[in-house]
């Protein structure tokens, strides 16, 4: 525990040398206007987060669909969103010069991570209701959507409104991001327009890891890697694939006959025998 501590500590130092290093040699610091988008547990709080991080920028929130508060961002504000792509959106987001990361995750891993989500959130209207469910019951009717509770289609719908009109936003693959994680975070420092070297990415990468968001604040807790389950975190598993430890056939069939085609046309199977 104590080493873990001070490995916390060295981080905080490299980290925070890093970035006055980046103000310091910068020529031209930016502090674009960025709205992180997707549906939800696609990835959307790993990328704020690690974008917050970067001094300038701040968490500004999720905006709930009012997009009047576009008009009043400020530079270095990351908003949060799980907007659908409308021309009235697109025109106001442009306006104010806010550019759009685009983060997409394979559906059925979003799907048992959203049920999950919904089971340890109190304020969300299925909370209960789910929590009652056994898992098999709760995965079912996260597929299939109730009021209040999109199904897959809806959910896969929302990222197919982006990719529609082609170079609206910078897309990032959760998968790709958790084989690479430096290499596309540079690639959406590039897209931002926000200058340094190789070393920026990384030490925000390395403090924005898996392990290291899955305690938060409490430094006293040991360290989860991916892959070691807390069905309580928001950082729940942190791995790709994880669907095929909770869908049993009869999910597979329902969702194939919900959502087979659309997973198809993102790119995650080629037919739908799978």
């Amino acid at each position: 525990m104590i080493e873990q501590f001070f490995s916390l500590v060295g981080e905080e130092m490299r980290f925070s040398l890093t970035m006055l290093r980046h103000q310091v040699t910068a020529k031209n610091i930016t502090h674009p206007k960025v709205l992180v988008n997707g549906s939800p547990k696609s990835g959307t709080t790993w990328m704020l987060k690690m974008l917050a991080s970067i001094p300038g920028h701040e968490d500004a929130g999720n905006f709930s669909g009012d997009h009047k508060r576009y008009d009043a961002v400020s530079p270095g504000q990351v908003i949060h969103g799980h907007e659908t792509y409308t021309d009235a959106l697109k025109s106001r987001l442009e306006k104010n010069g806010i550019r759009v990361i685009l983060m997409i995750r394979d559906p059925r891993d979003q799907l048992v991570s959203r049920m999950f989500h919904v089971r340890r959130s109190p304020n969300h209207p299925w909370h209960e209701r789910l929590q009652k469910m056994t898992i098999d019951e709760a995965l079912m009717i996260c597929i299939e959507g109730r009021e209040q509770l999109p199904a897959t289609d809806v959910i896969i719908s929302l990222t197919q409104s982006w990719l529609e009109v082609g170079n609206a936003a910078c897309i990032v693959r959760y998968e790709e991001l958790l084989d690479n994680t430096v290499f596309h975070f540079q690639r959406v420092l590039d897209y931002m327009g926000i200058q340094g070297d190789r070393r920026l990415a990384e030490v925000v990468v390395e403090r924005n890891r898996f392990s290291r968001l899955s305690i938060g604040k409490k430094v006293w807790l040991l360290q989860r890697m991916p892959g070691e389950e807390d069905p309580k975190s928001h950082f729940r598993k942190g791995i790709k694939g994880d669907w095929r430890n909770y869908l049993k056939p009869h999910h597979i069939a329902r969702f194939k006959e919900v959502s087979g085609q659309q997973l198809i046309d993102l790119g995650y199977e080629t037919d739908l025998d799978w």
